[in-house]
């Protein structure tokens, strides 16, 4: 017995032996320190008198009856019990009765083993997540009713811009030949600006529309998709020296009018930031990156800073004045969120006056 006495007291966890009627016999140095209690209060003690469990005396009986029901098995309970200081401590105990020479379990061997920074870490990361879930709800919720409210707000802005735009039309047909040539230049100028304007308003709402119409996704030949938006862009290729090649491009699985929109936009910057080029060179490709497949549309425009990469597509952001290039801001941004609604990334990769390149997956949706 003493040899048994100095294995337990040698263990590092809590340790404590019971009798077949839960009294204790003996424990090691690791549970006083625990339990805070001194070794002159175990002996003959109860486990229940020892240990305050939280969900009271009869669960921690029944737990340790059934251990000497049935000798030689082992039985995990996590407890709650209140200390004699005051602290509160969450304790893993796993029970296991030892037979006799008899056969049968008259003693029982309880270890501990304190889980209470493990149950208060696990608390507070229940608590983030109930908190990061509101404010991930709260913030779709304001971004919702800010999407509301720019359809609602575009829309009410067209009906006095058509207004403005006709009345200055008909100051120029009516009485153009009697106002004098500075006059007829700021008419000309109030068309001009309504035109910008109801680009700008139309731009909004494809914004606000890519973000508010249920996604239909299927499969999409993606090179047929090109060639369609290329001959949507017909007029800007007018006149002009332009080489697009479109390689043989992976079929992908999204919303084809949604996905339509975004290639247009692209396909529409790269032949907008190529006017200065004599020779127009555009290509359509894709690259596998990171287990994905990258669609790209590169150019041999007028490229831009690397180091404003990322901001090329924030809403209404801007690299050159309008009299150079001209643009709402609003088109990269839309491009971001059709990607970003089929589970994808868009990205930019570019240097002055060397051309530019945007590549974009579709969540690893392709087929």
């Amino acid at each position: 017995m003493k040899i048994a006495e100095s294995i337990v007291k040698a263990l590092r966890e809590p340790v404590l032996v019971l009798d077949g009627n839960l009294r204790a016999k003996m424990a090691n140095p690791a549970f006083y320190e625990t339990l805070q209690i001194a070794p002159g209060q175990l002996e003959g003690k109860r486990i229940q008198e020892l240990i305050s469990d939280e969900c009271g005396q009869p669960h921690l009986r029944l737990v340790l009856e059934s251990v000497i029901a049935h000798a030689g098995d082992s039985t995990d309970v996590e407890i709650v019990c209140a200390l004699p200081r005051g602290e509160r401590r969450v304790l893993s105990m796993s029970a296991r009765g030892i037979p006799l020479e008899n056969r049968r379990s008259e003693m029982i061997l309880v270890e501990l083993h304190d889980v209470t920074e493990e149950r208060e870490a696990e608390d507070r990361i229940q608590a983030l997540n109930a908190a990061l879930q509101k404010h991930s709800a709260d913030l779709e919720a304001a971004n919702k009713e800010l999407e509301s409210f720019t359809h609602s707000a575009s829309h009410d802005l067209q009906t006095p811009l058509r207004l403005t735009n006709k009345i200055a039309h008909l100051l120029l047909q009516e009485h153009g030949a009697q106002l004098p040539p500075v006059a007829v230049q700021k008419v000309d100028m109030i068309l001009e600006s309504t035109r910008e304007m109801a680009k700008l308003i139309e731009d909004l709402l494809n914004f606000s529309r890519a973000s508010r119409e249920p996604m239909k996704k299927r499969r999409v030949d993606m090179s047929r998709l090109v060639r369609e938006a290329l001959e949507d862009l017909r007029d800007e290729q007018q006149g002009r020296d332009v080489e697009i090649a479109i390689e043989d491009l992976v079929p992908c699985h999204a919303d084809r009018a949604l996905l339509k929109q975004a290639i247009l936009n692209l396909l529409a910057n790269a032949l907008k930031f190529t006017r200065p080029r004599k020779r127009v060179q555009i290509k359509v490709s894709w690259t596998e990156t990171e287990g994905e497949i990258a669609y790209y549309i590169r150019d041999n425009g007028v490229g831009f800073d690397p180091t404003v990469a990322e901001s090329l597509f924030l809403p209404f952001f801007r690299l050159h004045k309008r009299d150079e290039f001209e643009g709402s801001g609003i088109g990269l941004a839309l491009v971001r969120r059709i990607i970003n609604r089929h589970g994808g990334r868009v990205w930019a990769e570019g240097k002055i006056d060397k051309g530019s390149t945007f590549y974009f997956t579709l969540g690893g949706q392709t087929s």
